[in-house]
């Protein structure tokens, strides 16, 4: 929580889409399904310096794959050639012709530079957490064939109060009404195999989930080996009598901010005066010093905005190791008794997302009645 604001501040605001079937379920056995606001229909706003303000927004009168393509194509500084670059892309997927980089991908599909640029550069950036040159084009395949399935995979969706208050609060009463106790801010220093069971921190217990980023995973377990990980800045901004952002969000062409969220238009705020928007930069190279990066959001948001006064109060997190990226031989645990909920998605999994965070409790779940019914 920001203690100027009172506000609570996420490492990120969240944008969902229609196919986190697992996320959804998850919400609606927890009470909390209402705490995402959901488009009827996929909108994607973006804004560059050039050409201003548009979207990606297909026309709800015509079948999905056939609206998709024709809103590609109707973008400022596309044609027909963007459309035929998704439609290569779309059965390179589904022939599984993916290994590699997305930009290796991208080649094979002959991609103009403006499909790159407003398309797949942002949504690889969003979703993987790396640019193009490095990402997996197995895991990017999957996000893509997942997210336009159909309309209601596509349209997106976004938390209507903080993460803390949307999410994790439900879940821990949905647990503890479960008959489950929860201990919170405890450092778990061993974990380690028993004749019969395993003991944590010297305590016995039958067996021990793992739910941790595999670098963390890796030192508790005393595990070597690489873990790639990606970082995401988050800057949020209040601002004084501010007009908001023209959508709730905005994706960012050829800026530094990547996505423009106006957190004041998402959630209910006590002080109507006050604006609170954030920023954020996923894959952050962390070459630029934190006042430089302040100064060129905000210039960014100005633009968007129209509006120049500066903001009142900012807030700048930034989290070196926000998640885990997909690699190929990441180790996972294969000892008796410990099972591995890591955060270390292999190609052609889902990155690490909240759907994918929720799928892997999912999995070990059953894993765990398994054992033990």
């Amino acid at each position: 929580m920001d203690k100027q604001t009172g506000e609570w501040c996420d490492n990120g605001p969240h944008l969902l889409n229609g196919a986190y079937r697992a996320t959804q379920r998850l919400l609606a056995e927890c009470d909390a399904a209402d705490h995402i606001c959901w488009q009827s229909s996929l909108k994607l706003p973006l804004w560059d310096r050039q050409r201003g303000h548009f979207s990606l927004h297909p026309s709800s009168r015509l079948p999905f794959p056939i609206a998709l393509l024709a809103a590609v194509q109707a973008m400022p500084g596309h044609n027909w050639k963007s459309a035929l670059a998704m439609l290569r892309m779309h059965f390179g997927i589904k022939s599984h012709h993916t290994d590699g980089s997305v930009e290796r991908l991208m080649r094979r599909c002959n991609a103009p530079d403006a499909f790159i640029r407003d398309m797949i550069e942002p949504i690889c950036l969003g979703a993987m957490n790396e640019p193009i040159a490095t990402a997996d084009a197995t895991s990017f395949g999957r996000v893509l064939a997942e997210s336009f399935a159909s309309k209601s995979c596509a349209r997106l969706g976004w938390f209507n109060a903080p993460l803390q208050q949307a999410l994790i609060e439900p879940v821990i009463r949905k647990t503890e009404q479960s008959g489950a106790t929860i201990h919170c801010c405890h450092s778990v220093r061993s974990v380690t195999k028993e004749l019969s069971g395993i003991s944590v921190d010297g305590e016995h217990f039958d067996a021990a989930v793992i739910a941790l980023p595999a670098y963390a995973r890796n030192r508790l377990l005393g595990c070597h080996g690489p873990c790639a990980t990606g970082v995401i800045s988050n800057i949020h901004l209040w601002y004084q009598d501010h007009p908001g952002l023209p959508e709730p969000f905005i994706g960012g062409i050829g800026t530094l901010g990547q996505w423009f969220f106006d957190i004041s238009a998402q959630t209910v705020q006590s002080d109507e005066s006050i604006r609170h928007l954030c920023v954020v930069i996923s894959a952050d190279p962390l070459n630029m010093a934190r006042d430089s990066v302040i100064k060129q959001v905000h210039r960014e948001l100005s633009h968007i905005c129209g509006y120049r006064h500066m903001p009142s109060h900012v807030r700048m997190v930034r989290e070196k190791r926000a998640t885990v990226l997909v690699r190929r031989h990441q180790h996972a645990s294969t000892t008796p008794g410990i099972i591995d909920a890591s955060e270390s998605p292999p190609p052609g999994e889902l990155p690490a997302t909240i759907e994918f965070a929720v799928q892997r409790g999912e999995k070990v779940a059953l894993e765990v009645i398994g054992q033990f019914k």
